[in-house]
């Protein structure tokens, strides 16, 4: 005990050396053999996916479950079972939980039944004309070529040629790719029905998975307290959960207000193509709520498509369909958006495309979808550390201060004078 007191700080420095040494190997044998790490973290991920689906299950039904608990049953069912609290909380949070599970379902269910027929028949009804639209197209040529010949003759001329050149193109890899390579597209086939077969399963245990959590989320919420305040100090522990709650309200908050947003845009798109006898109304609008869950960019993603769809059947309603999505598009950033989202993210139109452009560069669609949120909550970090930071040295943290040369010092609050003091301490 006695050499443990002399020599404590020597034994400090070299657990923390050793610590250093030991790290810096590990990341050297993560960059050397990165392929190889990779293949290791892959094979973890898919291993946890199912996991993985169910936290994020759970986390888009808890505030349907909320709702139904805190509002309807809950109440409810303290007035049914009077004398057993906890009895009236459990048969409340299972009736929330299966109402929260169907009405998810019903919702997906209903999609499915409305777009899936309607894709089918689309499609049919596109394949069908197909010859037709491409009638039409060579009229319409041939009709510019005649108006205006001397515009539309090198233009002719070289689609001609792309078309020449494409056609050999694709008898080329036809007959050279191909065909040797069918044994290889079989496999792929049957892996990318295997994929999905696995992806199937892995949802059905991941709606599984959040059925647990759901039941038991105070009680996972619990534990996880009790280990911050087990292995952190009472003030660090409190941080760590303080941060937890902000990147809740912010990163939660957005995806469920966006959702909102976007199944709002989509039955305005559908009553308004409906009206003015848009074709393919219920699956460009389908197209259009989907895409519109991503933020700055998603209108443009859904709505080119669609127009294009469109225009193959009728140029007018191509037209007509456009001018109804930019208005839509406005209606839902100057009216409906700021409503139904706020300002959950705190980001400028610079800050979005930034967050947009880099989240989905690295992370590809989840990127697209996730990456305003994440960028939202590192802003809002960073901000509420930097104000803390400048409190401290006494300087404002009005973003207006600092529009100038050099930020004017907090003048200190005056100290009452003794006079002051005795009439509030008679008081």
């Amino acid at each position: 005990m006695k050499f443990w007191r002399q020599n404590k700080n020597f034994l400090y420095w070299g657990v923390t050396a050793f610590l250093v040494v030991a790290a810096a190997i590990l990341f050297n044998c993560i960059v050397s053999g990165w392929n190889e790490t990779s293949a290791v973290i892959g094979t973890i991920l898919s291993a946890l996916r199912p996991i993985i689906f169910g936290i994020v299950f759970a986390y888009v039904l808890n505030p349907l479950m909320k709702l139904y608990e805190n509002k309807i049953f809950y109440p409810l069912c303290r007035k049914i079972i009077k004398k057993n609290e906890r009895a009236a909380h459990k048969t409340a949070r299972s009736i929330s939980l299966v109402l929260a599970l169907v009405t998810a379902l019903a919702i997906v269910a209903g999609l499915l039944t409305m777009i899936i027929p309607e894709l089918y028949t689309n499609i049919e009804k596109l394949v069908t004309n197909m010859q037709s639209y491409i009638n039409n197209g060579v009229k319409f040529l041939n009709r510019l070529e005649e108006d205006y010949p001397e515009i539309m003759q090198p233009i002719i001329e070289r689609f001609a040629e792309f078309y020449t050149e494409a056609s050999q193109d694709l008898l080329t890899f036809a007959r050279e790719k191909l065909l040797p390579n069918a044994n290889t597209f079989i496999t792929n086939v049957s892996q990318g029905i295997y994929g999905t077969v696995q992806a199937a399963v892995d949802v059905i245990i991941g709606v599984i998975v959040s059925v647990y959590i759901l039941w038991a989320k105070e009680r996972y919420g619990a534990q996880a307290k009790k280990l911050l305040y087990g292995f952190f100090s009472e003030k660090n522990a409190g941080r760590v959960i303080s941060l937890v709650s902000y990147t809740d309200e912010r990163f939660g908050g957005f995806l469920v207000g966006k959702i909102v947003d976007s199944a709002i845009i989509g039955v305005i798109c559908f009553v308004a193509c409906s009206i003015f006898s848009v074709p393919y109304a219920l699956l460009v609008s389908s197209v259009i709520a989907v895409t519109n869950i991503i933020p700055f960019f998603g209108p443009f993603l859904g709505a080119i498509p669609s127009i294009i769809l469109i225009l193959l059947v009728n140029p007018i309603k191509a037209l007509t369909f456009a001018i109804l999505i930019l208005i839509i598009q406005q209606v839902d950033g100057n009216i409906i958006g700021p409503k139904v989202l706020g300002d959950r993210t705190g980001l400028d139109s610079f800050g979005v495309m930034f967050a947009i452009l880099l989240s989905g560069g690295l992370f590809g669609f989840a990127g697209l979808i996730l990456g305003v949120p994440t960028f939202a909550v590192i802003f809002g970090l960073i901000n509420k550390l930097c104000e803390r930071r400048l409190a401290g040295k006494n300087l404002p943290t009005e973003l207006s201060a600092y529009r100038g040369d050099k930020p004017e010092e907090k003048e200190p609050e005056e100290e009452p004078h003794e006079e002051e003091k005795e009439e509030k301490t008679e008081e």
